[in-house]
């Protein structure tokens, strides 16, 4: 150990170090059990070396095949995922496929099935557990491990010792010579990297057994497969590749690096199925929105022609979305506000409330100065909605400077940060003029609602001159108070719709 110390930092020379660890290196060779792998005398690899790989070669030849059908693999794949399970998973897996869920939307209310859902989702992971998920993992490995080991280069490296060797022609046996050892050092640390997770210990019987049931053949005979995992072991006990390798290269420090398979199947296997569930739950939630919206809109406007903004607007930012950017989440919302105040505050409302508010008799003034208040503040909303549109034109602040940038974001992704940063300041100024607008709505629709219950009472307590309010309406009062409150409420909850 000492030498081994100073071969490393260099506190005596190097030379002699090298010589005397490599001398020891020699010694355990000719010791070692399988010392007939090497000739010492000549520095080469022996014959008998390539036999232990073309045996190996020859055991396990028929998996190295089926291993490199991608299609095959993927089979055993999910094979090995479905021994894993039992049918109350197998069930609630296909109740959540895709194709199952879009069946029982046509017999089931959104929200019922988003429920059923979301129960299914719970009683999958809850079933699939983490000793299930161990067990997906575990045979899984086991098939990598014995793939990695399979597209080993037993060719490439067997024509080395046979320059006439074909891979996989086992019907004649062929002429193996020694070869200096050294042409085959990367060889030894690859195949020791890619052998070593064969260990004797996995139960690899099973994975055999699904290996067959999915090839509709044996590729591997169980007998034959044991001695090859025996030897594998025994000559990784051994160290007889990793002196070999020390001693041709004349490095006795010589190294690998283990390569073990890690692959985690059932929780990816989980991870899908939960996210596809959750995925048509966004679907479900998505077209039950849009249908509510559809509804609502239907109920508050009348005719077509609802587009009343130019720049921030859906289709912009459906622009923006497919560049994956930050769009105009609230577009929507925003041109149904501004459709609603033009067509039916600057009109409607602003007409009913005139009557109530200039020519009504209130008893409680501070209702009316708050219903003022409210109305006021809703006659100034456009402005601001109209101002964040022009500003997006190509014209405007904002505008010109996502017109540019949007140009470059395809070469330049560092754009991306500085438009999601404007369209997201425009984004946060729509959601305040959304919601500033419905809390006065809440507040019109409120009083709406308790001037309907007062106008139907035998003696009003709120407005004293409802037979004189009556007289300058184009309809009876208490049916205008009731049309619009239904129309404010109903234009509320589109907000709500729009904004979450």
């Amino acid at each position: 150990m000492n030498k081994v110390f100073s071969f490393f930092s260099g506190d005596s020379d190097e030379t002699d170090d090298r010589k005397i660890l490599l001398k020891q290196v020699l010694k355990e060779l000719g010791q070692n059990k399988y010392a007939k792998f090497f000739r010492a005398k000549t520095d080469e690899a022996d014959p008998m070396l390539a036999v232990f790989f073309y045996k190996v070669f020859r055991i396990i030849f028929a998996f190295r095949t089926f291993s490199r059908d991608g299609e095959k693999m993927a089979q055993l794949r999910q094979m090995i995922l479905t021994a894993a399970m039992d049918k109350s998973i197998l069930d609630t897996a296909e109740r959540l496929s895709p194709a199952a869920i879009d069946e029982r939307s046509g017999t089931t209310a959104p929200a019922e099935l988003t429920a059923q859902i979301e129960a299914d989702i719970a009683r999958l992971k809850a079933a699939f557990d983490g000793n299930r998920i161990s067990a997906a993992n575990h045979y899984y490995n086991l098939a990598m491990a014995l793939s990695q080991l399979s597209n080993f280069d037993f060719p490439g490296f067997l024509k080395k010792f046979d320059p006439n060797f074909t891979g996989g022609n086992f019907a004649t046996s062929p002429k193996f010579a020694p070869i200096s050892a050294d042409i085959i050092v990367k060889d030894l640390g690859e195949f020791l990297a890619v052998s070593k997770a064969m260990t004797h210990e996995g139960d690899w019987k099973i994975l055999l057994d699904l290996l067959k049931l999915c090839a509709g053949e044996e590729l591997l005979k169980p007998d034959h497969f044991a001695d090859v995992l025996v030897s594998l072991r025994d000559l990784h006990q051994s160290k007889i590749l990793e002196l070999i390798a020390c001693y041709a290269s004349k490095n006795p420090v010589w190294q690998w690096k283990p390569k073990i398979p890690n692959e985690h199947i059932g929780e990816d296997w989980l991870k899908v199925r939960e996210e596809e569930a959750r995925e048509n739950i966004e679907k479900i939630n998505f077209t039950e929105k849009h249908n509510r919206i559809d509804s609502l809109t239907k109920r508050i406007f009348e005719g077509a022609g609802l587009v009343r903004l130019e720049n921030y607007n859906v289709a912009k930012g459906e622009v923006l979305r497919k560049r994956d950017l930050e769009d105009f989440v609230y577009a929507e919302g925003l041109n149904y506000l501004r459709a609603f105040l033009e067509d039916y505050l600057e009109k409607e409302i602003r007409e009913l409330c005139d009557i109530l508010l200039i020519r009504g008799q209130w008893i409680n003034n501070a209702m009316s100065r708050e219903m003022s208040e409210a109305l006021h503040q809703l006659l100034e909303a456009s402005a601001p909605i109209m101002g964040l549109d022009e500003r997006l034109s190509e014209d405007g602040g904002d505008g010109s400077r996502l017109k540019a940038a949007i140009m470059r974001v395809d070469r330049d992704r560092t754009q991306a940060r500085y438009i999601n940063s404007i369209v997201g300041n425009n984004n946060e100024q729509a959601l305040e003029m959304i919601s500033a607008a419905a809390q006065n709505f809440i507040v019109i629709g409120k009083h709406l609602k308790v001037l309907i219950e007062d106008g139907q009472k035998k003696r009003p307590e709120l407005l004293v001159n409802w037979r004189g309010l009556n007289s300058v309406s184009k309809l009876p009062l208490i049916q205008r108070l009731s049309d619009d409150y239904r129309k404010i409420n109903y234009f509320i909850q589109l907000m709500q719709l729009c904004t979450r």
